[in-house]
């Protein structure tokens, strides 16, 4: 495994690209058929404690040197934020609304990117254009939101102020890890960041108790294989495959998964837990889309600034 930096191949970008596209965008369900039986943050301990620790050894076996005492540090401060702040607290808003509403909250954080991004000096100022689309993308979100847009999870307002948290944990951790590269075997890195994260997830949830919550015998097998396949899937590949694209490309282009993730996560929740939308979710959910393709075709106009 290299530990440099090369520049690398389009078609090593494009199965990048595809896991985050299709991958994350069917763990939205993983993560609701997981928590019907797992408390949310013990489930994602126990999903980037185990991903984390795999990879880290891969890396290890592989050649990888020792990582140093600030590299460790830098490792947790991105797993706080990506993974126990970002996943961690979409695991426990799914507590609240459906796997589908997930997806479509999350569908804005390029929106959320662009701004913050061009605040952490990683992203040029935005263009009037940019600021139209941005808050084309945003009102999309209150029309998802506030009009009801979940039939069967109405008012879980709860759950849409987790998701926005959510968002700028992620998104703060993005930024974080651009500003602070390091010269690192990147599954080495992927595995530290994700065995922090992991750890900080164990905390938050012995925090809110729930440890009462949690009886292993009562963990019915439909949630054992969705773990499965968050850790194997989601983790290994999914989050894999984002911090790699994070080293070769720029914070908002990264981001456009969140275009994808939500078709393929309406699909699913659709089509195996029966979950719809209002015509509101419909109409914002179109908006928010269409403002992520735009936003996307804006950023391919220009470079980003160098951190």
């Amino acid at each position: 495994m290299k530990t440099t930096q090369d520049k690398p191949s389009l078609w090593m970008l494009g199965i990048a690209f595809a896991a985050l596209y299709i991958i994350w965008g069917s763990t939205y369900l993983g993560i609701k058929v997981a928590i019907e039986t797992i408390p949310p943050f013990f489930m994602s301990a126990a999903r980037f404690t185990v991903a984390g620790a795999i990879l880290y050894l891969i890396a290890r076996v592989t050649g990888a040197a020792r990582p140093s005492g600030a590299q460790w540090k830098n490792a947790f401060t991105v797993g706080a934020f990506l993974i126990a702040g970002g996943n961690g607290t979409v695991c426990y808003a799914e507590l609240h609304i459906d796997s589908s509403m997930a997806a479509l909250i999350i569908a804005s954080s390029p929106l959320f990117m662009t701004f913050m991004g061009w605040l952490g000096g990683v992203q040029k100022k935005p263009t009037l254009n940019t600021w139209a689309i941005v808050s084309g993308g945003l009102a999309g979100v209150a029309t998802l939101v506030f009009s009801g847009a979940s039939v069967e999870m109405q008012g879980a307002l709860w759950g849409y102020v987790l998701m926005f948290a959510a968002i700028i944990f992620w998104t703060y951790g993005s930024i974080f890890s651009k500003r602070n590269p390091q010269t690192i075997n990147p599954w080495l890195q992927s595995g530290m960041q994700m065995f922090c994260g992991g750890i900080v997830s164990l905390v938050a949830g012995l925090f809110l108790k729930e440890t009462g919550q949690l009886d292993l015998a009562a963990i019915s097998i439909e949630s054992w294989l969705a773990f499965a396949y968050l850790v194997v899937v989601g983790s290994l590949l999914g989050f894999t495959s984002y911090v790699f694209l994070l080293r070769h490309c720029s914070p908002s282009t990264v981001s456009s998964h969140a275009y994808v993730n939500p078709v393929v996560a309406l699909f699913l929740g659709w089509v195996l837990l029966g979950e719809t939308l209002t015509w509101g979710g419909w109409v914002g959910s179109g908006m928010i889309l269409l403002s992520v393709f735009f936003l996307l075709q804006e950023n391919r106009k220009s470079r980003p600034v160098k951190a």
